[in-house]
């Protein structure tokens, strides 16, 4: 499959430097296989100062406004790691990406979804998310920090405080009315324990089985009050018989077209009319992939989580309604 990739993403100050530490320190990769790639906000970067280890590979990008730069300094970056690395003989087994606080992470995943050369070397295994209990209602208010964990595989919810740990439930309640796929690790910032790595590297979240999605429910009128506030959410779209290929792709075309930049994730299984078994899709903004798989469906022969802003509902159900006469 290639070299895994991890994007760890966070708000300002959320511990995102702490998570990598405690997931270096417990790792059973030897430092010179792990490297970090490091997005800084502004000329300087100083948070690789403060990696526990010294001997870590790690790339700087310094572009700072996400969309206009990193694309291009991410492919340069891994293409250094191919080059001066692999072709060399180094052993990389894994690539952290540790984005700024205030950054976007879906030009990263897009860049290493869609860029050939990137592809046939690296897979995107997970994007983690780390979050501050602490400061959770305050950060929640920024819609970098609501769409950082709108696209996350993993949540990481860091303890500072015995009131921060208090808060722990209501703050994953209130992340899954935006993001209903995801799921919740605690760590704790003030202590220099290890963290298993395997809760962080590894973990093949982001092509998770989706048959999880079937603990996607509906979401309550408040929680539905409550994403309109930050104009956010997840819409669960299912169908009871198999589609035709064309119409689906119809409709999706349809869905790309009126929302060209609200779309962060989807993610599902579908029965196409054409196929004896169940294909999975799995979308990126304006990026949609379909594997075929040796499963049959159960139940529902759609199921489809979509994940993003200022969605129109009514109109989106209304238009996959009519692909399904």
């Amino acid at each position: 499959m290639g070299i895994p990739i991890t994007v760890v993403s966070g708000f300002l100050g959320s511990g995102k430097t702490t998570l990598i530490n405690q997931v270096l320190k417990g790792s059973n990769l030897a430092p010179e296989e792990i490297v970090i790639i490091e997005n800084e906000f502004g000329e300087i970067g100083i948070d690789h100062e403060l990696l526990l280890h010294s001997q870590e590979r790690i790339f700087q990008m310094n572009g700072g406004c996400i969309c206009c730069s990193l694309r291009t300094d991410l492919i340069n970056a891994l293409s250094a790691v191919l080059e001066v690395f692999v072709d060399h003989g180094y052993p990389i087994k894994q690539v952290i990406i540790e984005t700024s606080g205030i950054s976007d992470p879906q030009p990263i995943m897009q860049t290493i979804v869609t860029t050939p050369r990137i592809r046939s070397c690296f897979y995107l295994d997970s994007v983690v998310t780390v979050v501050d209990s602490d400061h959770f209602e305050r950060n929640f208010l920024y819609p970098e920090a609501v769409k950082q964990l709108a696209i996350a595989d993993r949540v990481f919810i860091s303890e500072k405080s015995k009131a921060g740990a208090a808060k722990i439930p209501k703050i994953v309640q209130e992340i899954k009315t935006i993001n209903p796929l995801a799921d919740f690790h605690t760590f704790s910032f003030s202590t220099k324990q290890a963290l298993l790595a395997d809760h962080v590297l590894g973990i093949a979240r982001f092509n998770q089985p989706l048959q999880l999605i079937r603990d996607v429910g509906h979401h309550s009128h408040e929680e539905e009050h409550h994403q309109l506030k930050h104009k956010f959410g997840a819409l669960n779209l299912q169908a009871p018989k198999a589609i035709p290929e064309k119409l689906l792709l119809r409709w999706l075309d349809w869905l790309l077209i009126n929302n060209p930049d609200n779309i962060f994730r989807m993610k599902g299984f579908i029965q196409l009319a054409e196929q004896e078994f169940l294909t999975e899709l799995q979308g990126v903004n304006q990026i949609i992939q379909f594997t075929p798989t040796t499963r049959e469906a159960e139940g529902n022969t759609l199921e489809l989580v979509v994940i993003g802003q200022n969605l129109d509902q009514t109109a989106i159900h209304q238009a996959f309604d009519k692909i399904q006469r």
